[in-house]
């Protein structure tokens, strides 16, 4: 049945009978046989048939979901023989990679799929997104925030808080309260820790990025995967590059990072040593030492170019590595007994370094906050690239660094900075 061939008879509701017929084709792009049903009743009225056409495509389809959420087997042979190097298992990838195909790609089976398994609504359906975004699955949302975190070194370091709003005001305490020693039956001193406030104030960080609008089923899990590891490591990149290299300016969403934020008092010059190549064991010890002792998870923050050029240069020169040692390495690097975070942001260049920041020490966790106001949307765009079969595809954000363990122009913090000479 199509829209041109409807039953001619029964003119008085063609207006609901053409109703009918739009909203079998929005929510499912295809007739089924209780939207014949439902429109055959509209042209003689019959809202009792309506109503149980109604009923009866409802337990129908309970009773798919039913059926089908007891069948383990249901992602195709094909597709359950390829690994899944970042979802828990296949099926996450593979209802991830469907979710896609019905969103993004149009495709009617995949969106059939979705249906049956609650990954989509019947709204949902239609592909039209009124708000801008789209609810993600929780395989595919839970895998990009695990990956967010695995190559992020800031977020997953700093202070992580959830925020209730755009703008949220963190306690924090600057002074603690004072301890005296007093005789018998004396009176003590009361005190107060001194608490104020640190804001947040949330900034929008998205990516964009085209895909075609031609999915097979075979490629969804390798899709899935591509499209989880592009978003996860675009949002930690910019997140460590606004928390370590931030200057408050328009390119880290107005984020001032560790760069911006850290004084006098909590930086270390590497006098006339002006590369990695250049550092010495007493400029590392210096560091450490110049760190007041401020959180239990302190550790270094170097790129990897910086580890090996100054760290591990020092460490081999020292002597007693073993043939298993060289082969192996370590699983994390550490340094004069405190972890080594690796974080590509910062400084990689052997030379031209002079008055450039080599690394930091301290624990971020204590003296820095990273709050979340709103998680993962996507959002799609079919126009922009139309002429290229191409979807634009929106992913975004909304978070706030505060990097609040700055030092002072003369005493350090918890954090330090270490500069070539």
């Amino acid at each position: 049945m199509t829209k041109e061939n409807l039953p001619a008879d029964g003119a008085v509701s063609a207006d609901r009978v053409a109703a009918f017929y739009d909203k079998a084709v929005a929510q499912r792009k295809y007739m089924n046989h209780f939207d014949e049903i439902r429109i055959k009743a509209a042209f003689t009225g019959d809202q009792k048939a309506i109503d149980q056409a109604d009923a009866d495509q409802a337990k129908m389809t309970a009773m798919v979901q039913r059926r089908e959420g007891l069948d383990i087997d249901q992602v195709p042979a094909k597709v359950r023989t390829a690994s899944s190097t970042l979802f828990s298992n296949v099926r996450d990838a593979y209802n991830s990679g469907q979710w896609l195909r019905a969103q993004f790609g149009g495709s009617a089976d995949a969106q059939r799929y979705c249906l049956r398994h609650g990954l989509i609504s019947n709204a949902m359906s239609t592909g039209v997104n009124p708000a801008g975004g789209f609810l993600v699955p929780e395989p595919l949302e839970n895998t990009v925030i695990e990956l967010r975190e695995l190559y992020g070194a800031f977020r997953r370091n700093a202070q992580a808080v959830t925020m209730g709003d755009g703008v949220m005001n963190v306690p924090r305490v600057n002074d603690e309260v004072q301890a005296y020693y007093i005789g018998e039956s004396s009176t003590i001193t009361p005190s107060d820790p001194v608490l104020n406030q640190i804001k947040l104030e949330a900034k929008k960080l998205a990516t964009l990025t085209t895909m075609s609008s031609e999915i097979s089923e075979d490629s969804v899990v390798s899709i899935a995967e591509l499209l989880s590891r592009s978003i996860a490591y675009s949002f930690a990149l910019a997140e460590d590059q606004a928390g370590f290299l931030g200057d408050g300016t328009s390119t880290y969403g107005g984020i001032v990072g560790l760069a911006g934020a850290i004084q006098a008092g909590s930086r270390y010059t590497a006098t006339s040593r002006a590369t990695f190549g250049a550092l010495n064991i007493g400029d590392f010890e210096s560091v450490a030492g110049q760190a007041k002792v401020f959180g239990p998870n302190r550790k270094w923050y170097i790129s990897n170019v910086g580890y090996y050029a100054s760290m591990q240069r020092l460490m081999d020169a020292v002597g007693g590595v073993t043939m298993s040692e060289l082969a192996n390495g370590v699983r994390q690097p550490s340094f004069l007994g405190y972890p080594v975070e690796i974080s590509q942001v910062l400084e990689s260049r052997t030379s031209g370094t002079s008055g450039g920041v080599a690394c930091y020490f301290g624990d971020l966790s204590a003296g820095a906050y990273i709050g979340t106001r709103r998680g993962l949307q996507l959002a799609l765009d079919s126009s922009r690239y139309f002429e290229m079969d191409m979807l634009a595809l929106r992913a975004t954000q909304r978070y706030d660094i505060v990097i609040h363990d700055r030092g002072t122009a003369s005493a350090s913090g918890g954090l330090v900075q270490m500069v070539f000479g």
